[in-house]
């Protein structure tokens, strides 16, 4: 971390005092680069399969179809910025002229060449926040900023993905150090250039809408302060506006050509997410300032509090700045039922670089109270305490990625079956992991999607159904069996319960540290193996061969149990 902190300047001053720009700049290289690093080592977890559903449904399927020349696809549920950035770099990329046949005959290569692409992303949003922080307050706040960021778990996590929520972070933390720079020089092209980064965010995930306000608070604070008229005020705010009407309609330009069907499909997304997850508790409100504490860090929370205090006291209009997304983001997001913590991924830039000028002053106040040659120790201690947490989460997931996947070891069992069977297999894992089961001879019970509509349509008798349709093995994932009995469904825990009974189970995987207390189902912890129970990804799978059933049994041996019997 830089040997040196910046002052925050009087009000009145323009420019914080900037100390050895050159340790600063190679610090903030050394963060980029570590950044990179944790962003790539565990990126082709789970391949060839995507066992993340949205990772499956949403991007990369879209974005395939659009490099072989549907670009209007007709799904609005997510805005198609990152599906209209896989799909050019798929055709620069990708082997052959049809992207859509080779995402079915090689998953593992397309959807590793779309992680690539969010990781570069998350990586290039790691030197931005960088900036924005020495922006605000000087080169070693900008530098403390970028590894909070860089080296956090919830960031981190999410860029081993071809999801929006990691990449959407990218043209906020753009968006976030233009609107310093205007609030700082105002400007009509740099009004431009945030207006434009806000609807390129905007245009990635739609949750970055109310960064719009920022623009807003900057330009309306330059004209309450004398530094700027009115009319140029209102002038820079329009061509704000207009730069980000371009930047969103550069990206989602089918919007305006089918803005029925965009309107159906985004009001239907937002009364969904308006609605509660089955099987989810506890309260919005509460949740997410919760998730900060690990998927940011406590330490770091605890210096953005402090940064935010230290601003509020001199620099009160940046301070207003940098509140305002994370503020506006909490107070939409929380009136929901349904919540996860990712979505509370845009307001991260803003926090770190608050937490960044906490660092940078604690390490400054550190530094006066010792002397000679154990002032450097005070910055490496106040690093090891602030990034311990977020790097043993990072360092923990990413040799977790690296292991291989329960879902992995249950399909080969299968596989190795000689003549496979007919199999009832939860809703819970891609199409491409049932392709394999039906090429290696298993006979699949129609089970369709939504998880949520499997849950509550269970009940005892289903298991007659299939042995009168001699499917005599039921695959049970904990994904989805839990959020059944977490939700509090009879049915379905009879019938859980039922299948204990009146089956054997052949094969028993599980994620987790044998003697260990298992987490409750949450869906958070139990997709993004935060808790340090886990030792490998992916939920307990069983599989049951049902009593009495008429259907030849697969040839198996004993009960095989991986990791502790679930």
């Amino acid at each position: 971390m830089p040997a040196a902190a910046e002052r925050i300047p009087q009000p009145g001053t323009e420019h914080p005092v900037r100390q050895r720009p050159d340790r600063a700049a190679a610090w903030l290289v050394a963060v980029v680069v570590a950044a990179l690093v944790v962003r790539l080592v565990g990126l082709r977890h789970g391949l060839p399969h995507a066992y993340n559903a949205d990772e499956e449904l949403h991007f990369v399927p879209h974005a395939a179809a659009a490099a072989d020349g549907d670009w209007s696809t007709g799904y609005f549920e997510n805005p198609t910025g990152l599906t209209y950035l896989l799909a050019l770099v798929f055709r620069a990329a990708l082997p052959g002229d049809d992207a859509t046949a080779l995402l079915a005959d090689d998953p593992g290569l397309v959807l590793t060449v779309a992680r690539l692409v969010v990781a570069v992303l998350g990586t290039a949003t790691v030197l931005v926040v960088g900036l924005a922080g020495r922006r605000a307050f000087g080169a070693a706040a900008g530098t403390w900023a970028a590894a909070f960021v860089g080296l956090s778990f919830l960031p981190v996590f999410y860029a081993h993905h071809a999801l929006n929520d990691a990449a959407t972070m990218l043209p906020v933390a753009l968006g976030l150090l233009a609107c310093l720079r205007l609030h700082e020089h105002g400007g009509t092209a740099t009004a431009a250039v945030a207006g434009a980064a806000i609807g390129v965010a905007t245009g990635t995930k739609y949750l970055a809408a109310p960064m719009v306000a920022v623009v807003a608070l900057a330009l309306a604070m330059r004209v309450a302060a004398g530094r700027q008229r009115l009319a140029s005020g209102l002038r820079d705010l329009g061509v704000a506006a207009v730069a980000c009407l371009v930047g969103l309609l550069a990206l989602n330009p089918f919007v305006v050509v089918h803005a029925g069907t965009f309107w159906r499909q985004v009001t239907g997304q937002s009364a969904q997410a308006a609605t509660g997850k089955l099987g989810q508790t506890g309260s919005a409100w509460l949740g997410y300032p919760a998730t900060l504490l690990w998927g940011l860090g406590l330490v770091p929370v605890l210096l953005a509090i402090g940064g935010l205090a230290l601003a509020w006291r001199r620099e009160r209009q940046k301070a207003v700045l940098l509140l305002a997304l994370p503020v506006l983001l909490y107070l939409w997001m929380a009136s929901h039922d349904r919540w996860f913590a990712r979505w509370m991924l845009p307001a991260y830039p803003a926090l770190a670089v608050l937490a960044g000028l906490g660092a940078a002053r604690t390490a400054d106040a550190l530094r006066r109270r010792l002397r000679g040659r154990t002032r450097p120790v005070a910055t490496a201690l106040l690093a090891v305490v602030a990034l311990a947490q977020p790097v043993a989460g990072v360092v923990r997931s990413d040799r977790l990625l690296l292991s291989t996947d329960t879902r992995a070891e249950a399909l080969a069992f299968l596989v190795r079956q000689p003549g496979g069977g007919r199999i009832v297999v939860e809703p819970a894992v891609p199409e491409s992991y049932r392709r394999e089961l039906r090429a290696a001879g298993w006979q699949l019970f129609p089970v369709e999607r939504p998880f949520q509509r499997y849950e509550i349509g269970l009940h005892p008798g289903l298991l007659d159904t299939y042995r009168a349709a001699g499917r005599c093995w039921v695959m049970v994932n904990s994904h989805q069996r839990d959020r059944g009995l977490a939700a509090g469904l009879t049915d379905a825990a009879a019938y859980y319960a039922r299948l204990a009974a009146e089956g054997r189970r052949v094969l028993a995987v599980s994620p987790y540290e044998p003697g260990v207390i298992r987490p409750e189902f949450s869906y958070d912890f139990s997709f993004n193996y935060y808790p340090s129970s886990y030792d490998r990804p992916g939920p307990v799978v069983e599989l049951h061969r049902l009593d009495d059933c008429a259907a030849a049994p697969v040839r198996t041996g004993p009960t095989y149990d991986t990791r502790g019997t679930p």
